[in-house]
């Protein structure tokens, strides 16, 4: 809908010191003219580009709001179009009023993700670059923004082009051979070049592997019996007091979920009511969301107290498969130990003695929760790349006929075969570097954006 002029709430809704109304398009300013009124009456279509001027939104005489209003004027702008943007007060009433003004003025209001699609469809950025914005907005942590801030400055992009000139340039050669029958094609030459390019997909594969953890997370499950421990080491692997900690057995009764930020990546850790036989209906409906947990887990912390004897319970618990890597966590490594230092039953990948009440032996829980669960090792910012199942599956696609064209060169076939695969691979290629996308793809990615960005 490029063309007509937009506008929405671009800070989110709620008390504050201030709220921004923005618009984008070839009436911006027109329309904000309408809607807007200065003390020294300026207009601000006479205003220079990239201005600040005080005044008041009005609707029929009467002041709705004392703003700001930013004149920024096409193409320096973030969707190369003229762009006004209001610095109204913050609170849900002062913001949608001021929005009610501008698009009684003529603007329409704005659709999910509009505002970067345009920058998008008018070249200011990449489709990578307007992902990159999402990641931006959406980072936990400190490595996540570093890999959004990394990716808005056209890493990867610079990567696909890249590889895309390459896998251009290789065709080309071999078409030339196509065209030439008599000539042989010279698999000695063909096939390390599409090795070479396959080695490099695999790399960006494993980068994509690396973010997709830091963008999605980790989920870990601390389990046990009652009273081993499992709320205190969830304080303390959060570093506050988020879950109640008592003497009495039984105290966590539901699930009780926090993120948590270890070597960069969110980990939504769950602390579970205690694994045993029920005593009423509400202690059986938490064992039973404890065990539901533990399905949607990526790894499982169980914990025993190494203050006690191995007990029945603690012996079916070590027995049981659940499904995901498993560390036992010998608890209370302060008090005496009479858990035994004999071999655990059991399928557990790991164990190691902790106090979650003094600390000792957390930091080497935390590395052993990433050294499980993070392939390549801990992320790094050089080491990420922020992609969403779509790319991913792109790079899949990629990756796939890269592997179908060096077989196609390993097994002697005629060089068409090939060529036809490495054209399978330079359209996926293309569709990475948003070429010849379709309409239903693009609404797709932007419908993700919150309204106003």
């Amino acid at each position: 809908m490029l063309g007509d002029t937009m506008a929405a709430i671009s800070t989110p809704m709620g008390e504050g010191g201030i709220a921004v109304v923005r618009l984008s398009g070839p009436d911006a300013i027109l329309i904000a003219d309408r809607a807007f009124r200065s003390p020294r009456g300026a207009a601000l279509s006479a205003q220079p580009s990239h201005t600040i001027h005080y005044g008041h939104v009005v609707v029929d005489d009467e002041i709705v709001d004392e703003v700001l209003v930013s004149v920024l004027r096409a193409p320096r702008t973030y969707t190369r179009e003229d762009v006004v943007e209001f610095s109204c007060h913050g609170g849900i009433a002062a913001a949608r009023a001021v929005l009610d003004a501008v698009l009684g003025a003529g603007a329409r209001l704005a659709e999910r993700g509009e505002f970067t699609q345009r920058a998008f469809l008018n070249g200011r950025i990449s489709l990578d670059q307007a992902q990159a914005v999402l990641d931006i907005v959406r980072a936990q942590t400190a490595l996540g923004l570093e890999a959004a801030v990394d990716r808005l400055g056209g890493r990867f992009s610079n990567d696909i082009a890249s590889l895309r000139t390459t896998l251009e340039a290789l065709l080309a050669d071999l078409e030339v051979d196509i065209d030439f029958p008599d000539l042989d094609v010279n698999v000695d030459e063909f096939l390390p070049r599409v090795q070479a390019l396959a080695e490099r997909t695999a790399q960006l594969r494993a980068r994509g592997e690396q973010g997709r953890v830091v963008r999605e997370g980790l989920t870990v499950a601390i389990i046990g019996r009652p009273n081993v421990g499992k709320s205190t080491l969830l304080n303390a692997l959060l570093s506050e007091q988020r879950s109640i900690v008592a003497p009495t057995p039984g105290t966590t009764r539901d699930t009780v979920e926090e993120v948590a930020s270890i070597g960069g990546i969110p980990v939504r850790l769950i602390d579970t009511a205690g694994l045993r036989v029920p005593t009423d209906e509400v202690e059986a409906e938490g064992v039973r969301r404890a065990e539901a947990a533990t399905k949607r887990a990526d790894l499982v912390l169980l914990l025993l107290d190494r203050s006690v004897a191995l007990e029945d319970d603690d012996r079916e618990l070590l027995l049981r498969d659940w499904g995901v890597p498993t560390i036992v966590v010998r608890n209370k490594s302060d008090l005496r130990d009479d858990l035994g230092s004999s071999a655990l039953p059991g399928t557990a990948i790991d164990t190691l003695d902790v106090s979650a009440r003094d600390g000792q032996g957390l930091l080497e829980l935390r590395e052993r929760i990433l050294g499980l669960l993070v392939s390549g090792g801990v992320p790094s910012r050089n080491t990420v790349l922020l992609l969403d199942t779509w790319e991913r599956d792109l790079l899949r696609r990629l990756a796939e006929a890269l592997d179908r064209a060096a077989a196609a060169f390993e097994s002697g076939v005629t060089a068409d075969i090939a060529a036809e695969e490495l054209r399978a691979a330079l359209h996926a290629a293309g569709e990475l570097q948003g070429i010849d996308l379709s309409e239903s793809i693009l609404e797709q990615i932007f419908s993700r954006f919150c309204v106003g960005k």
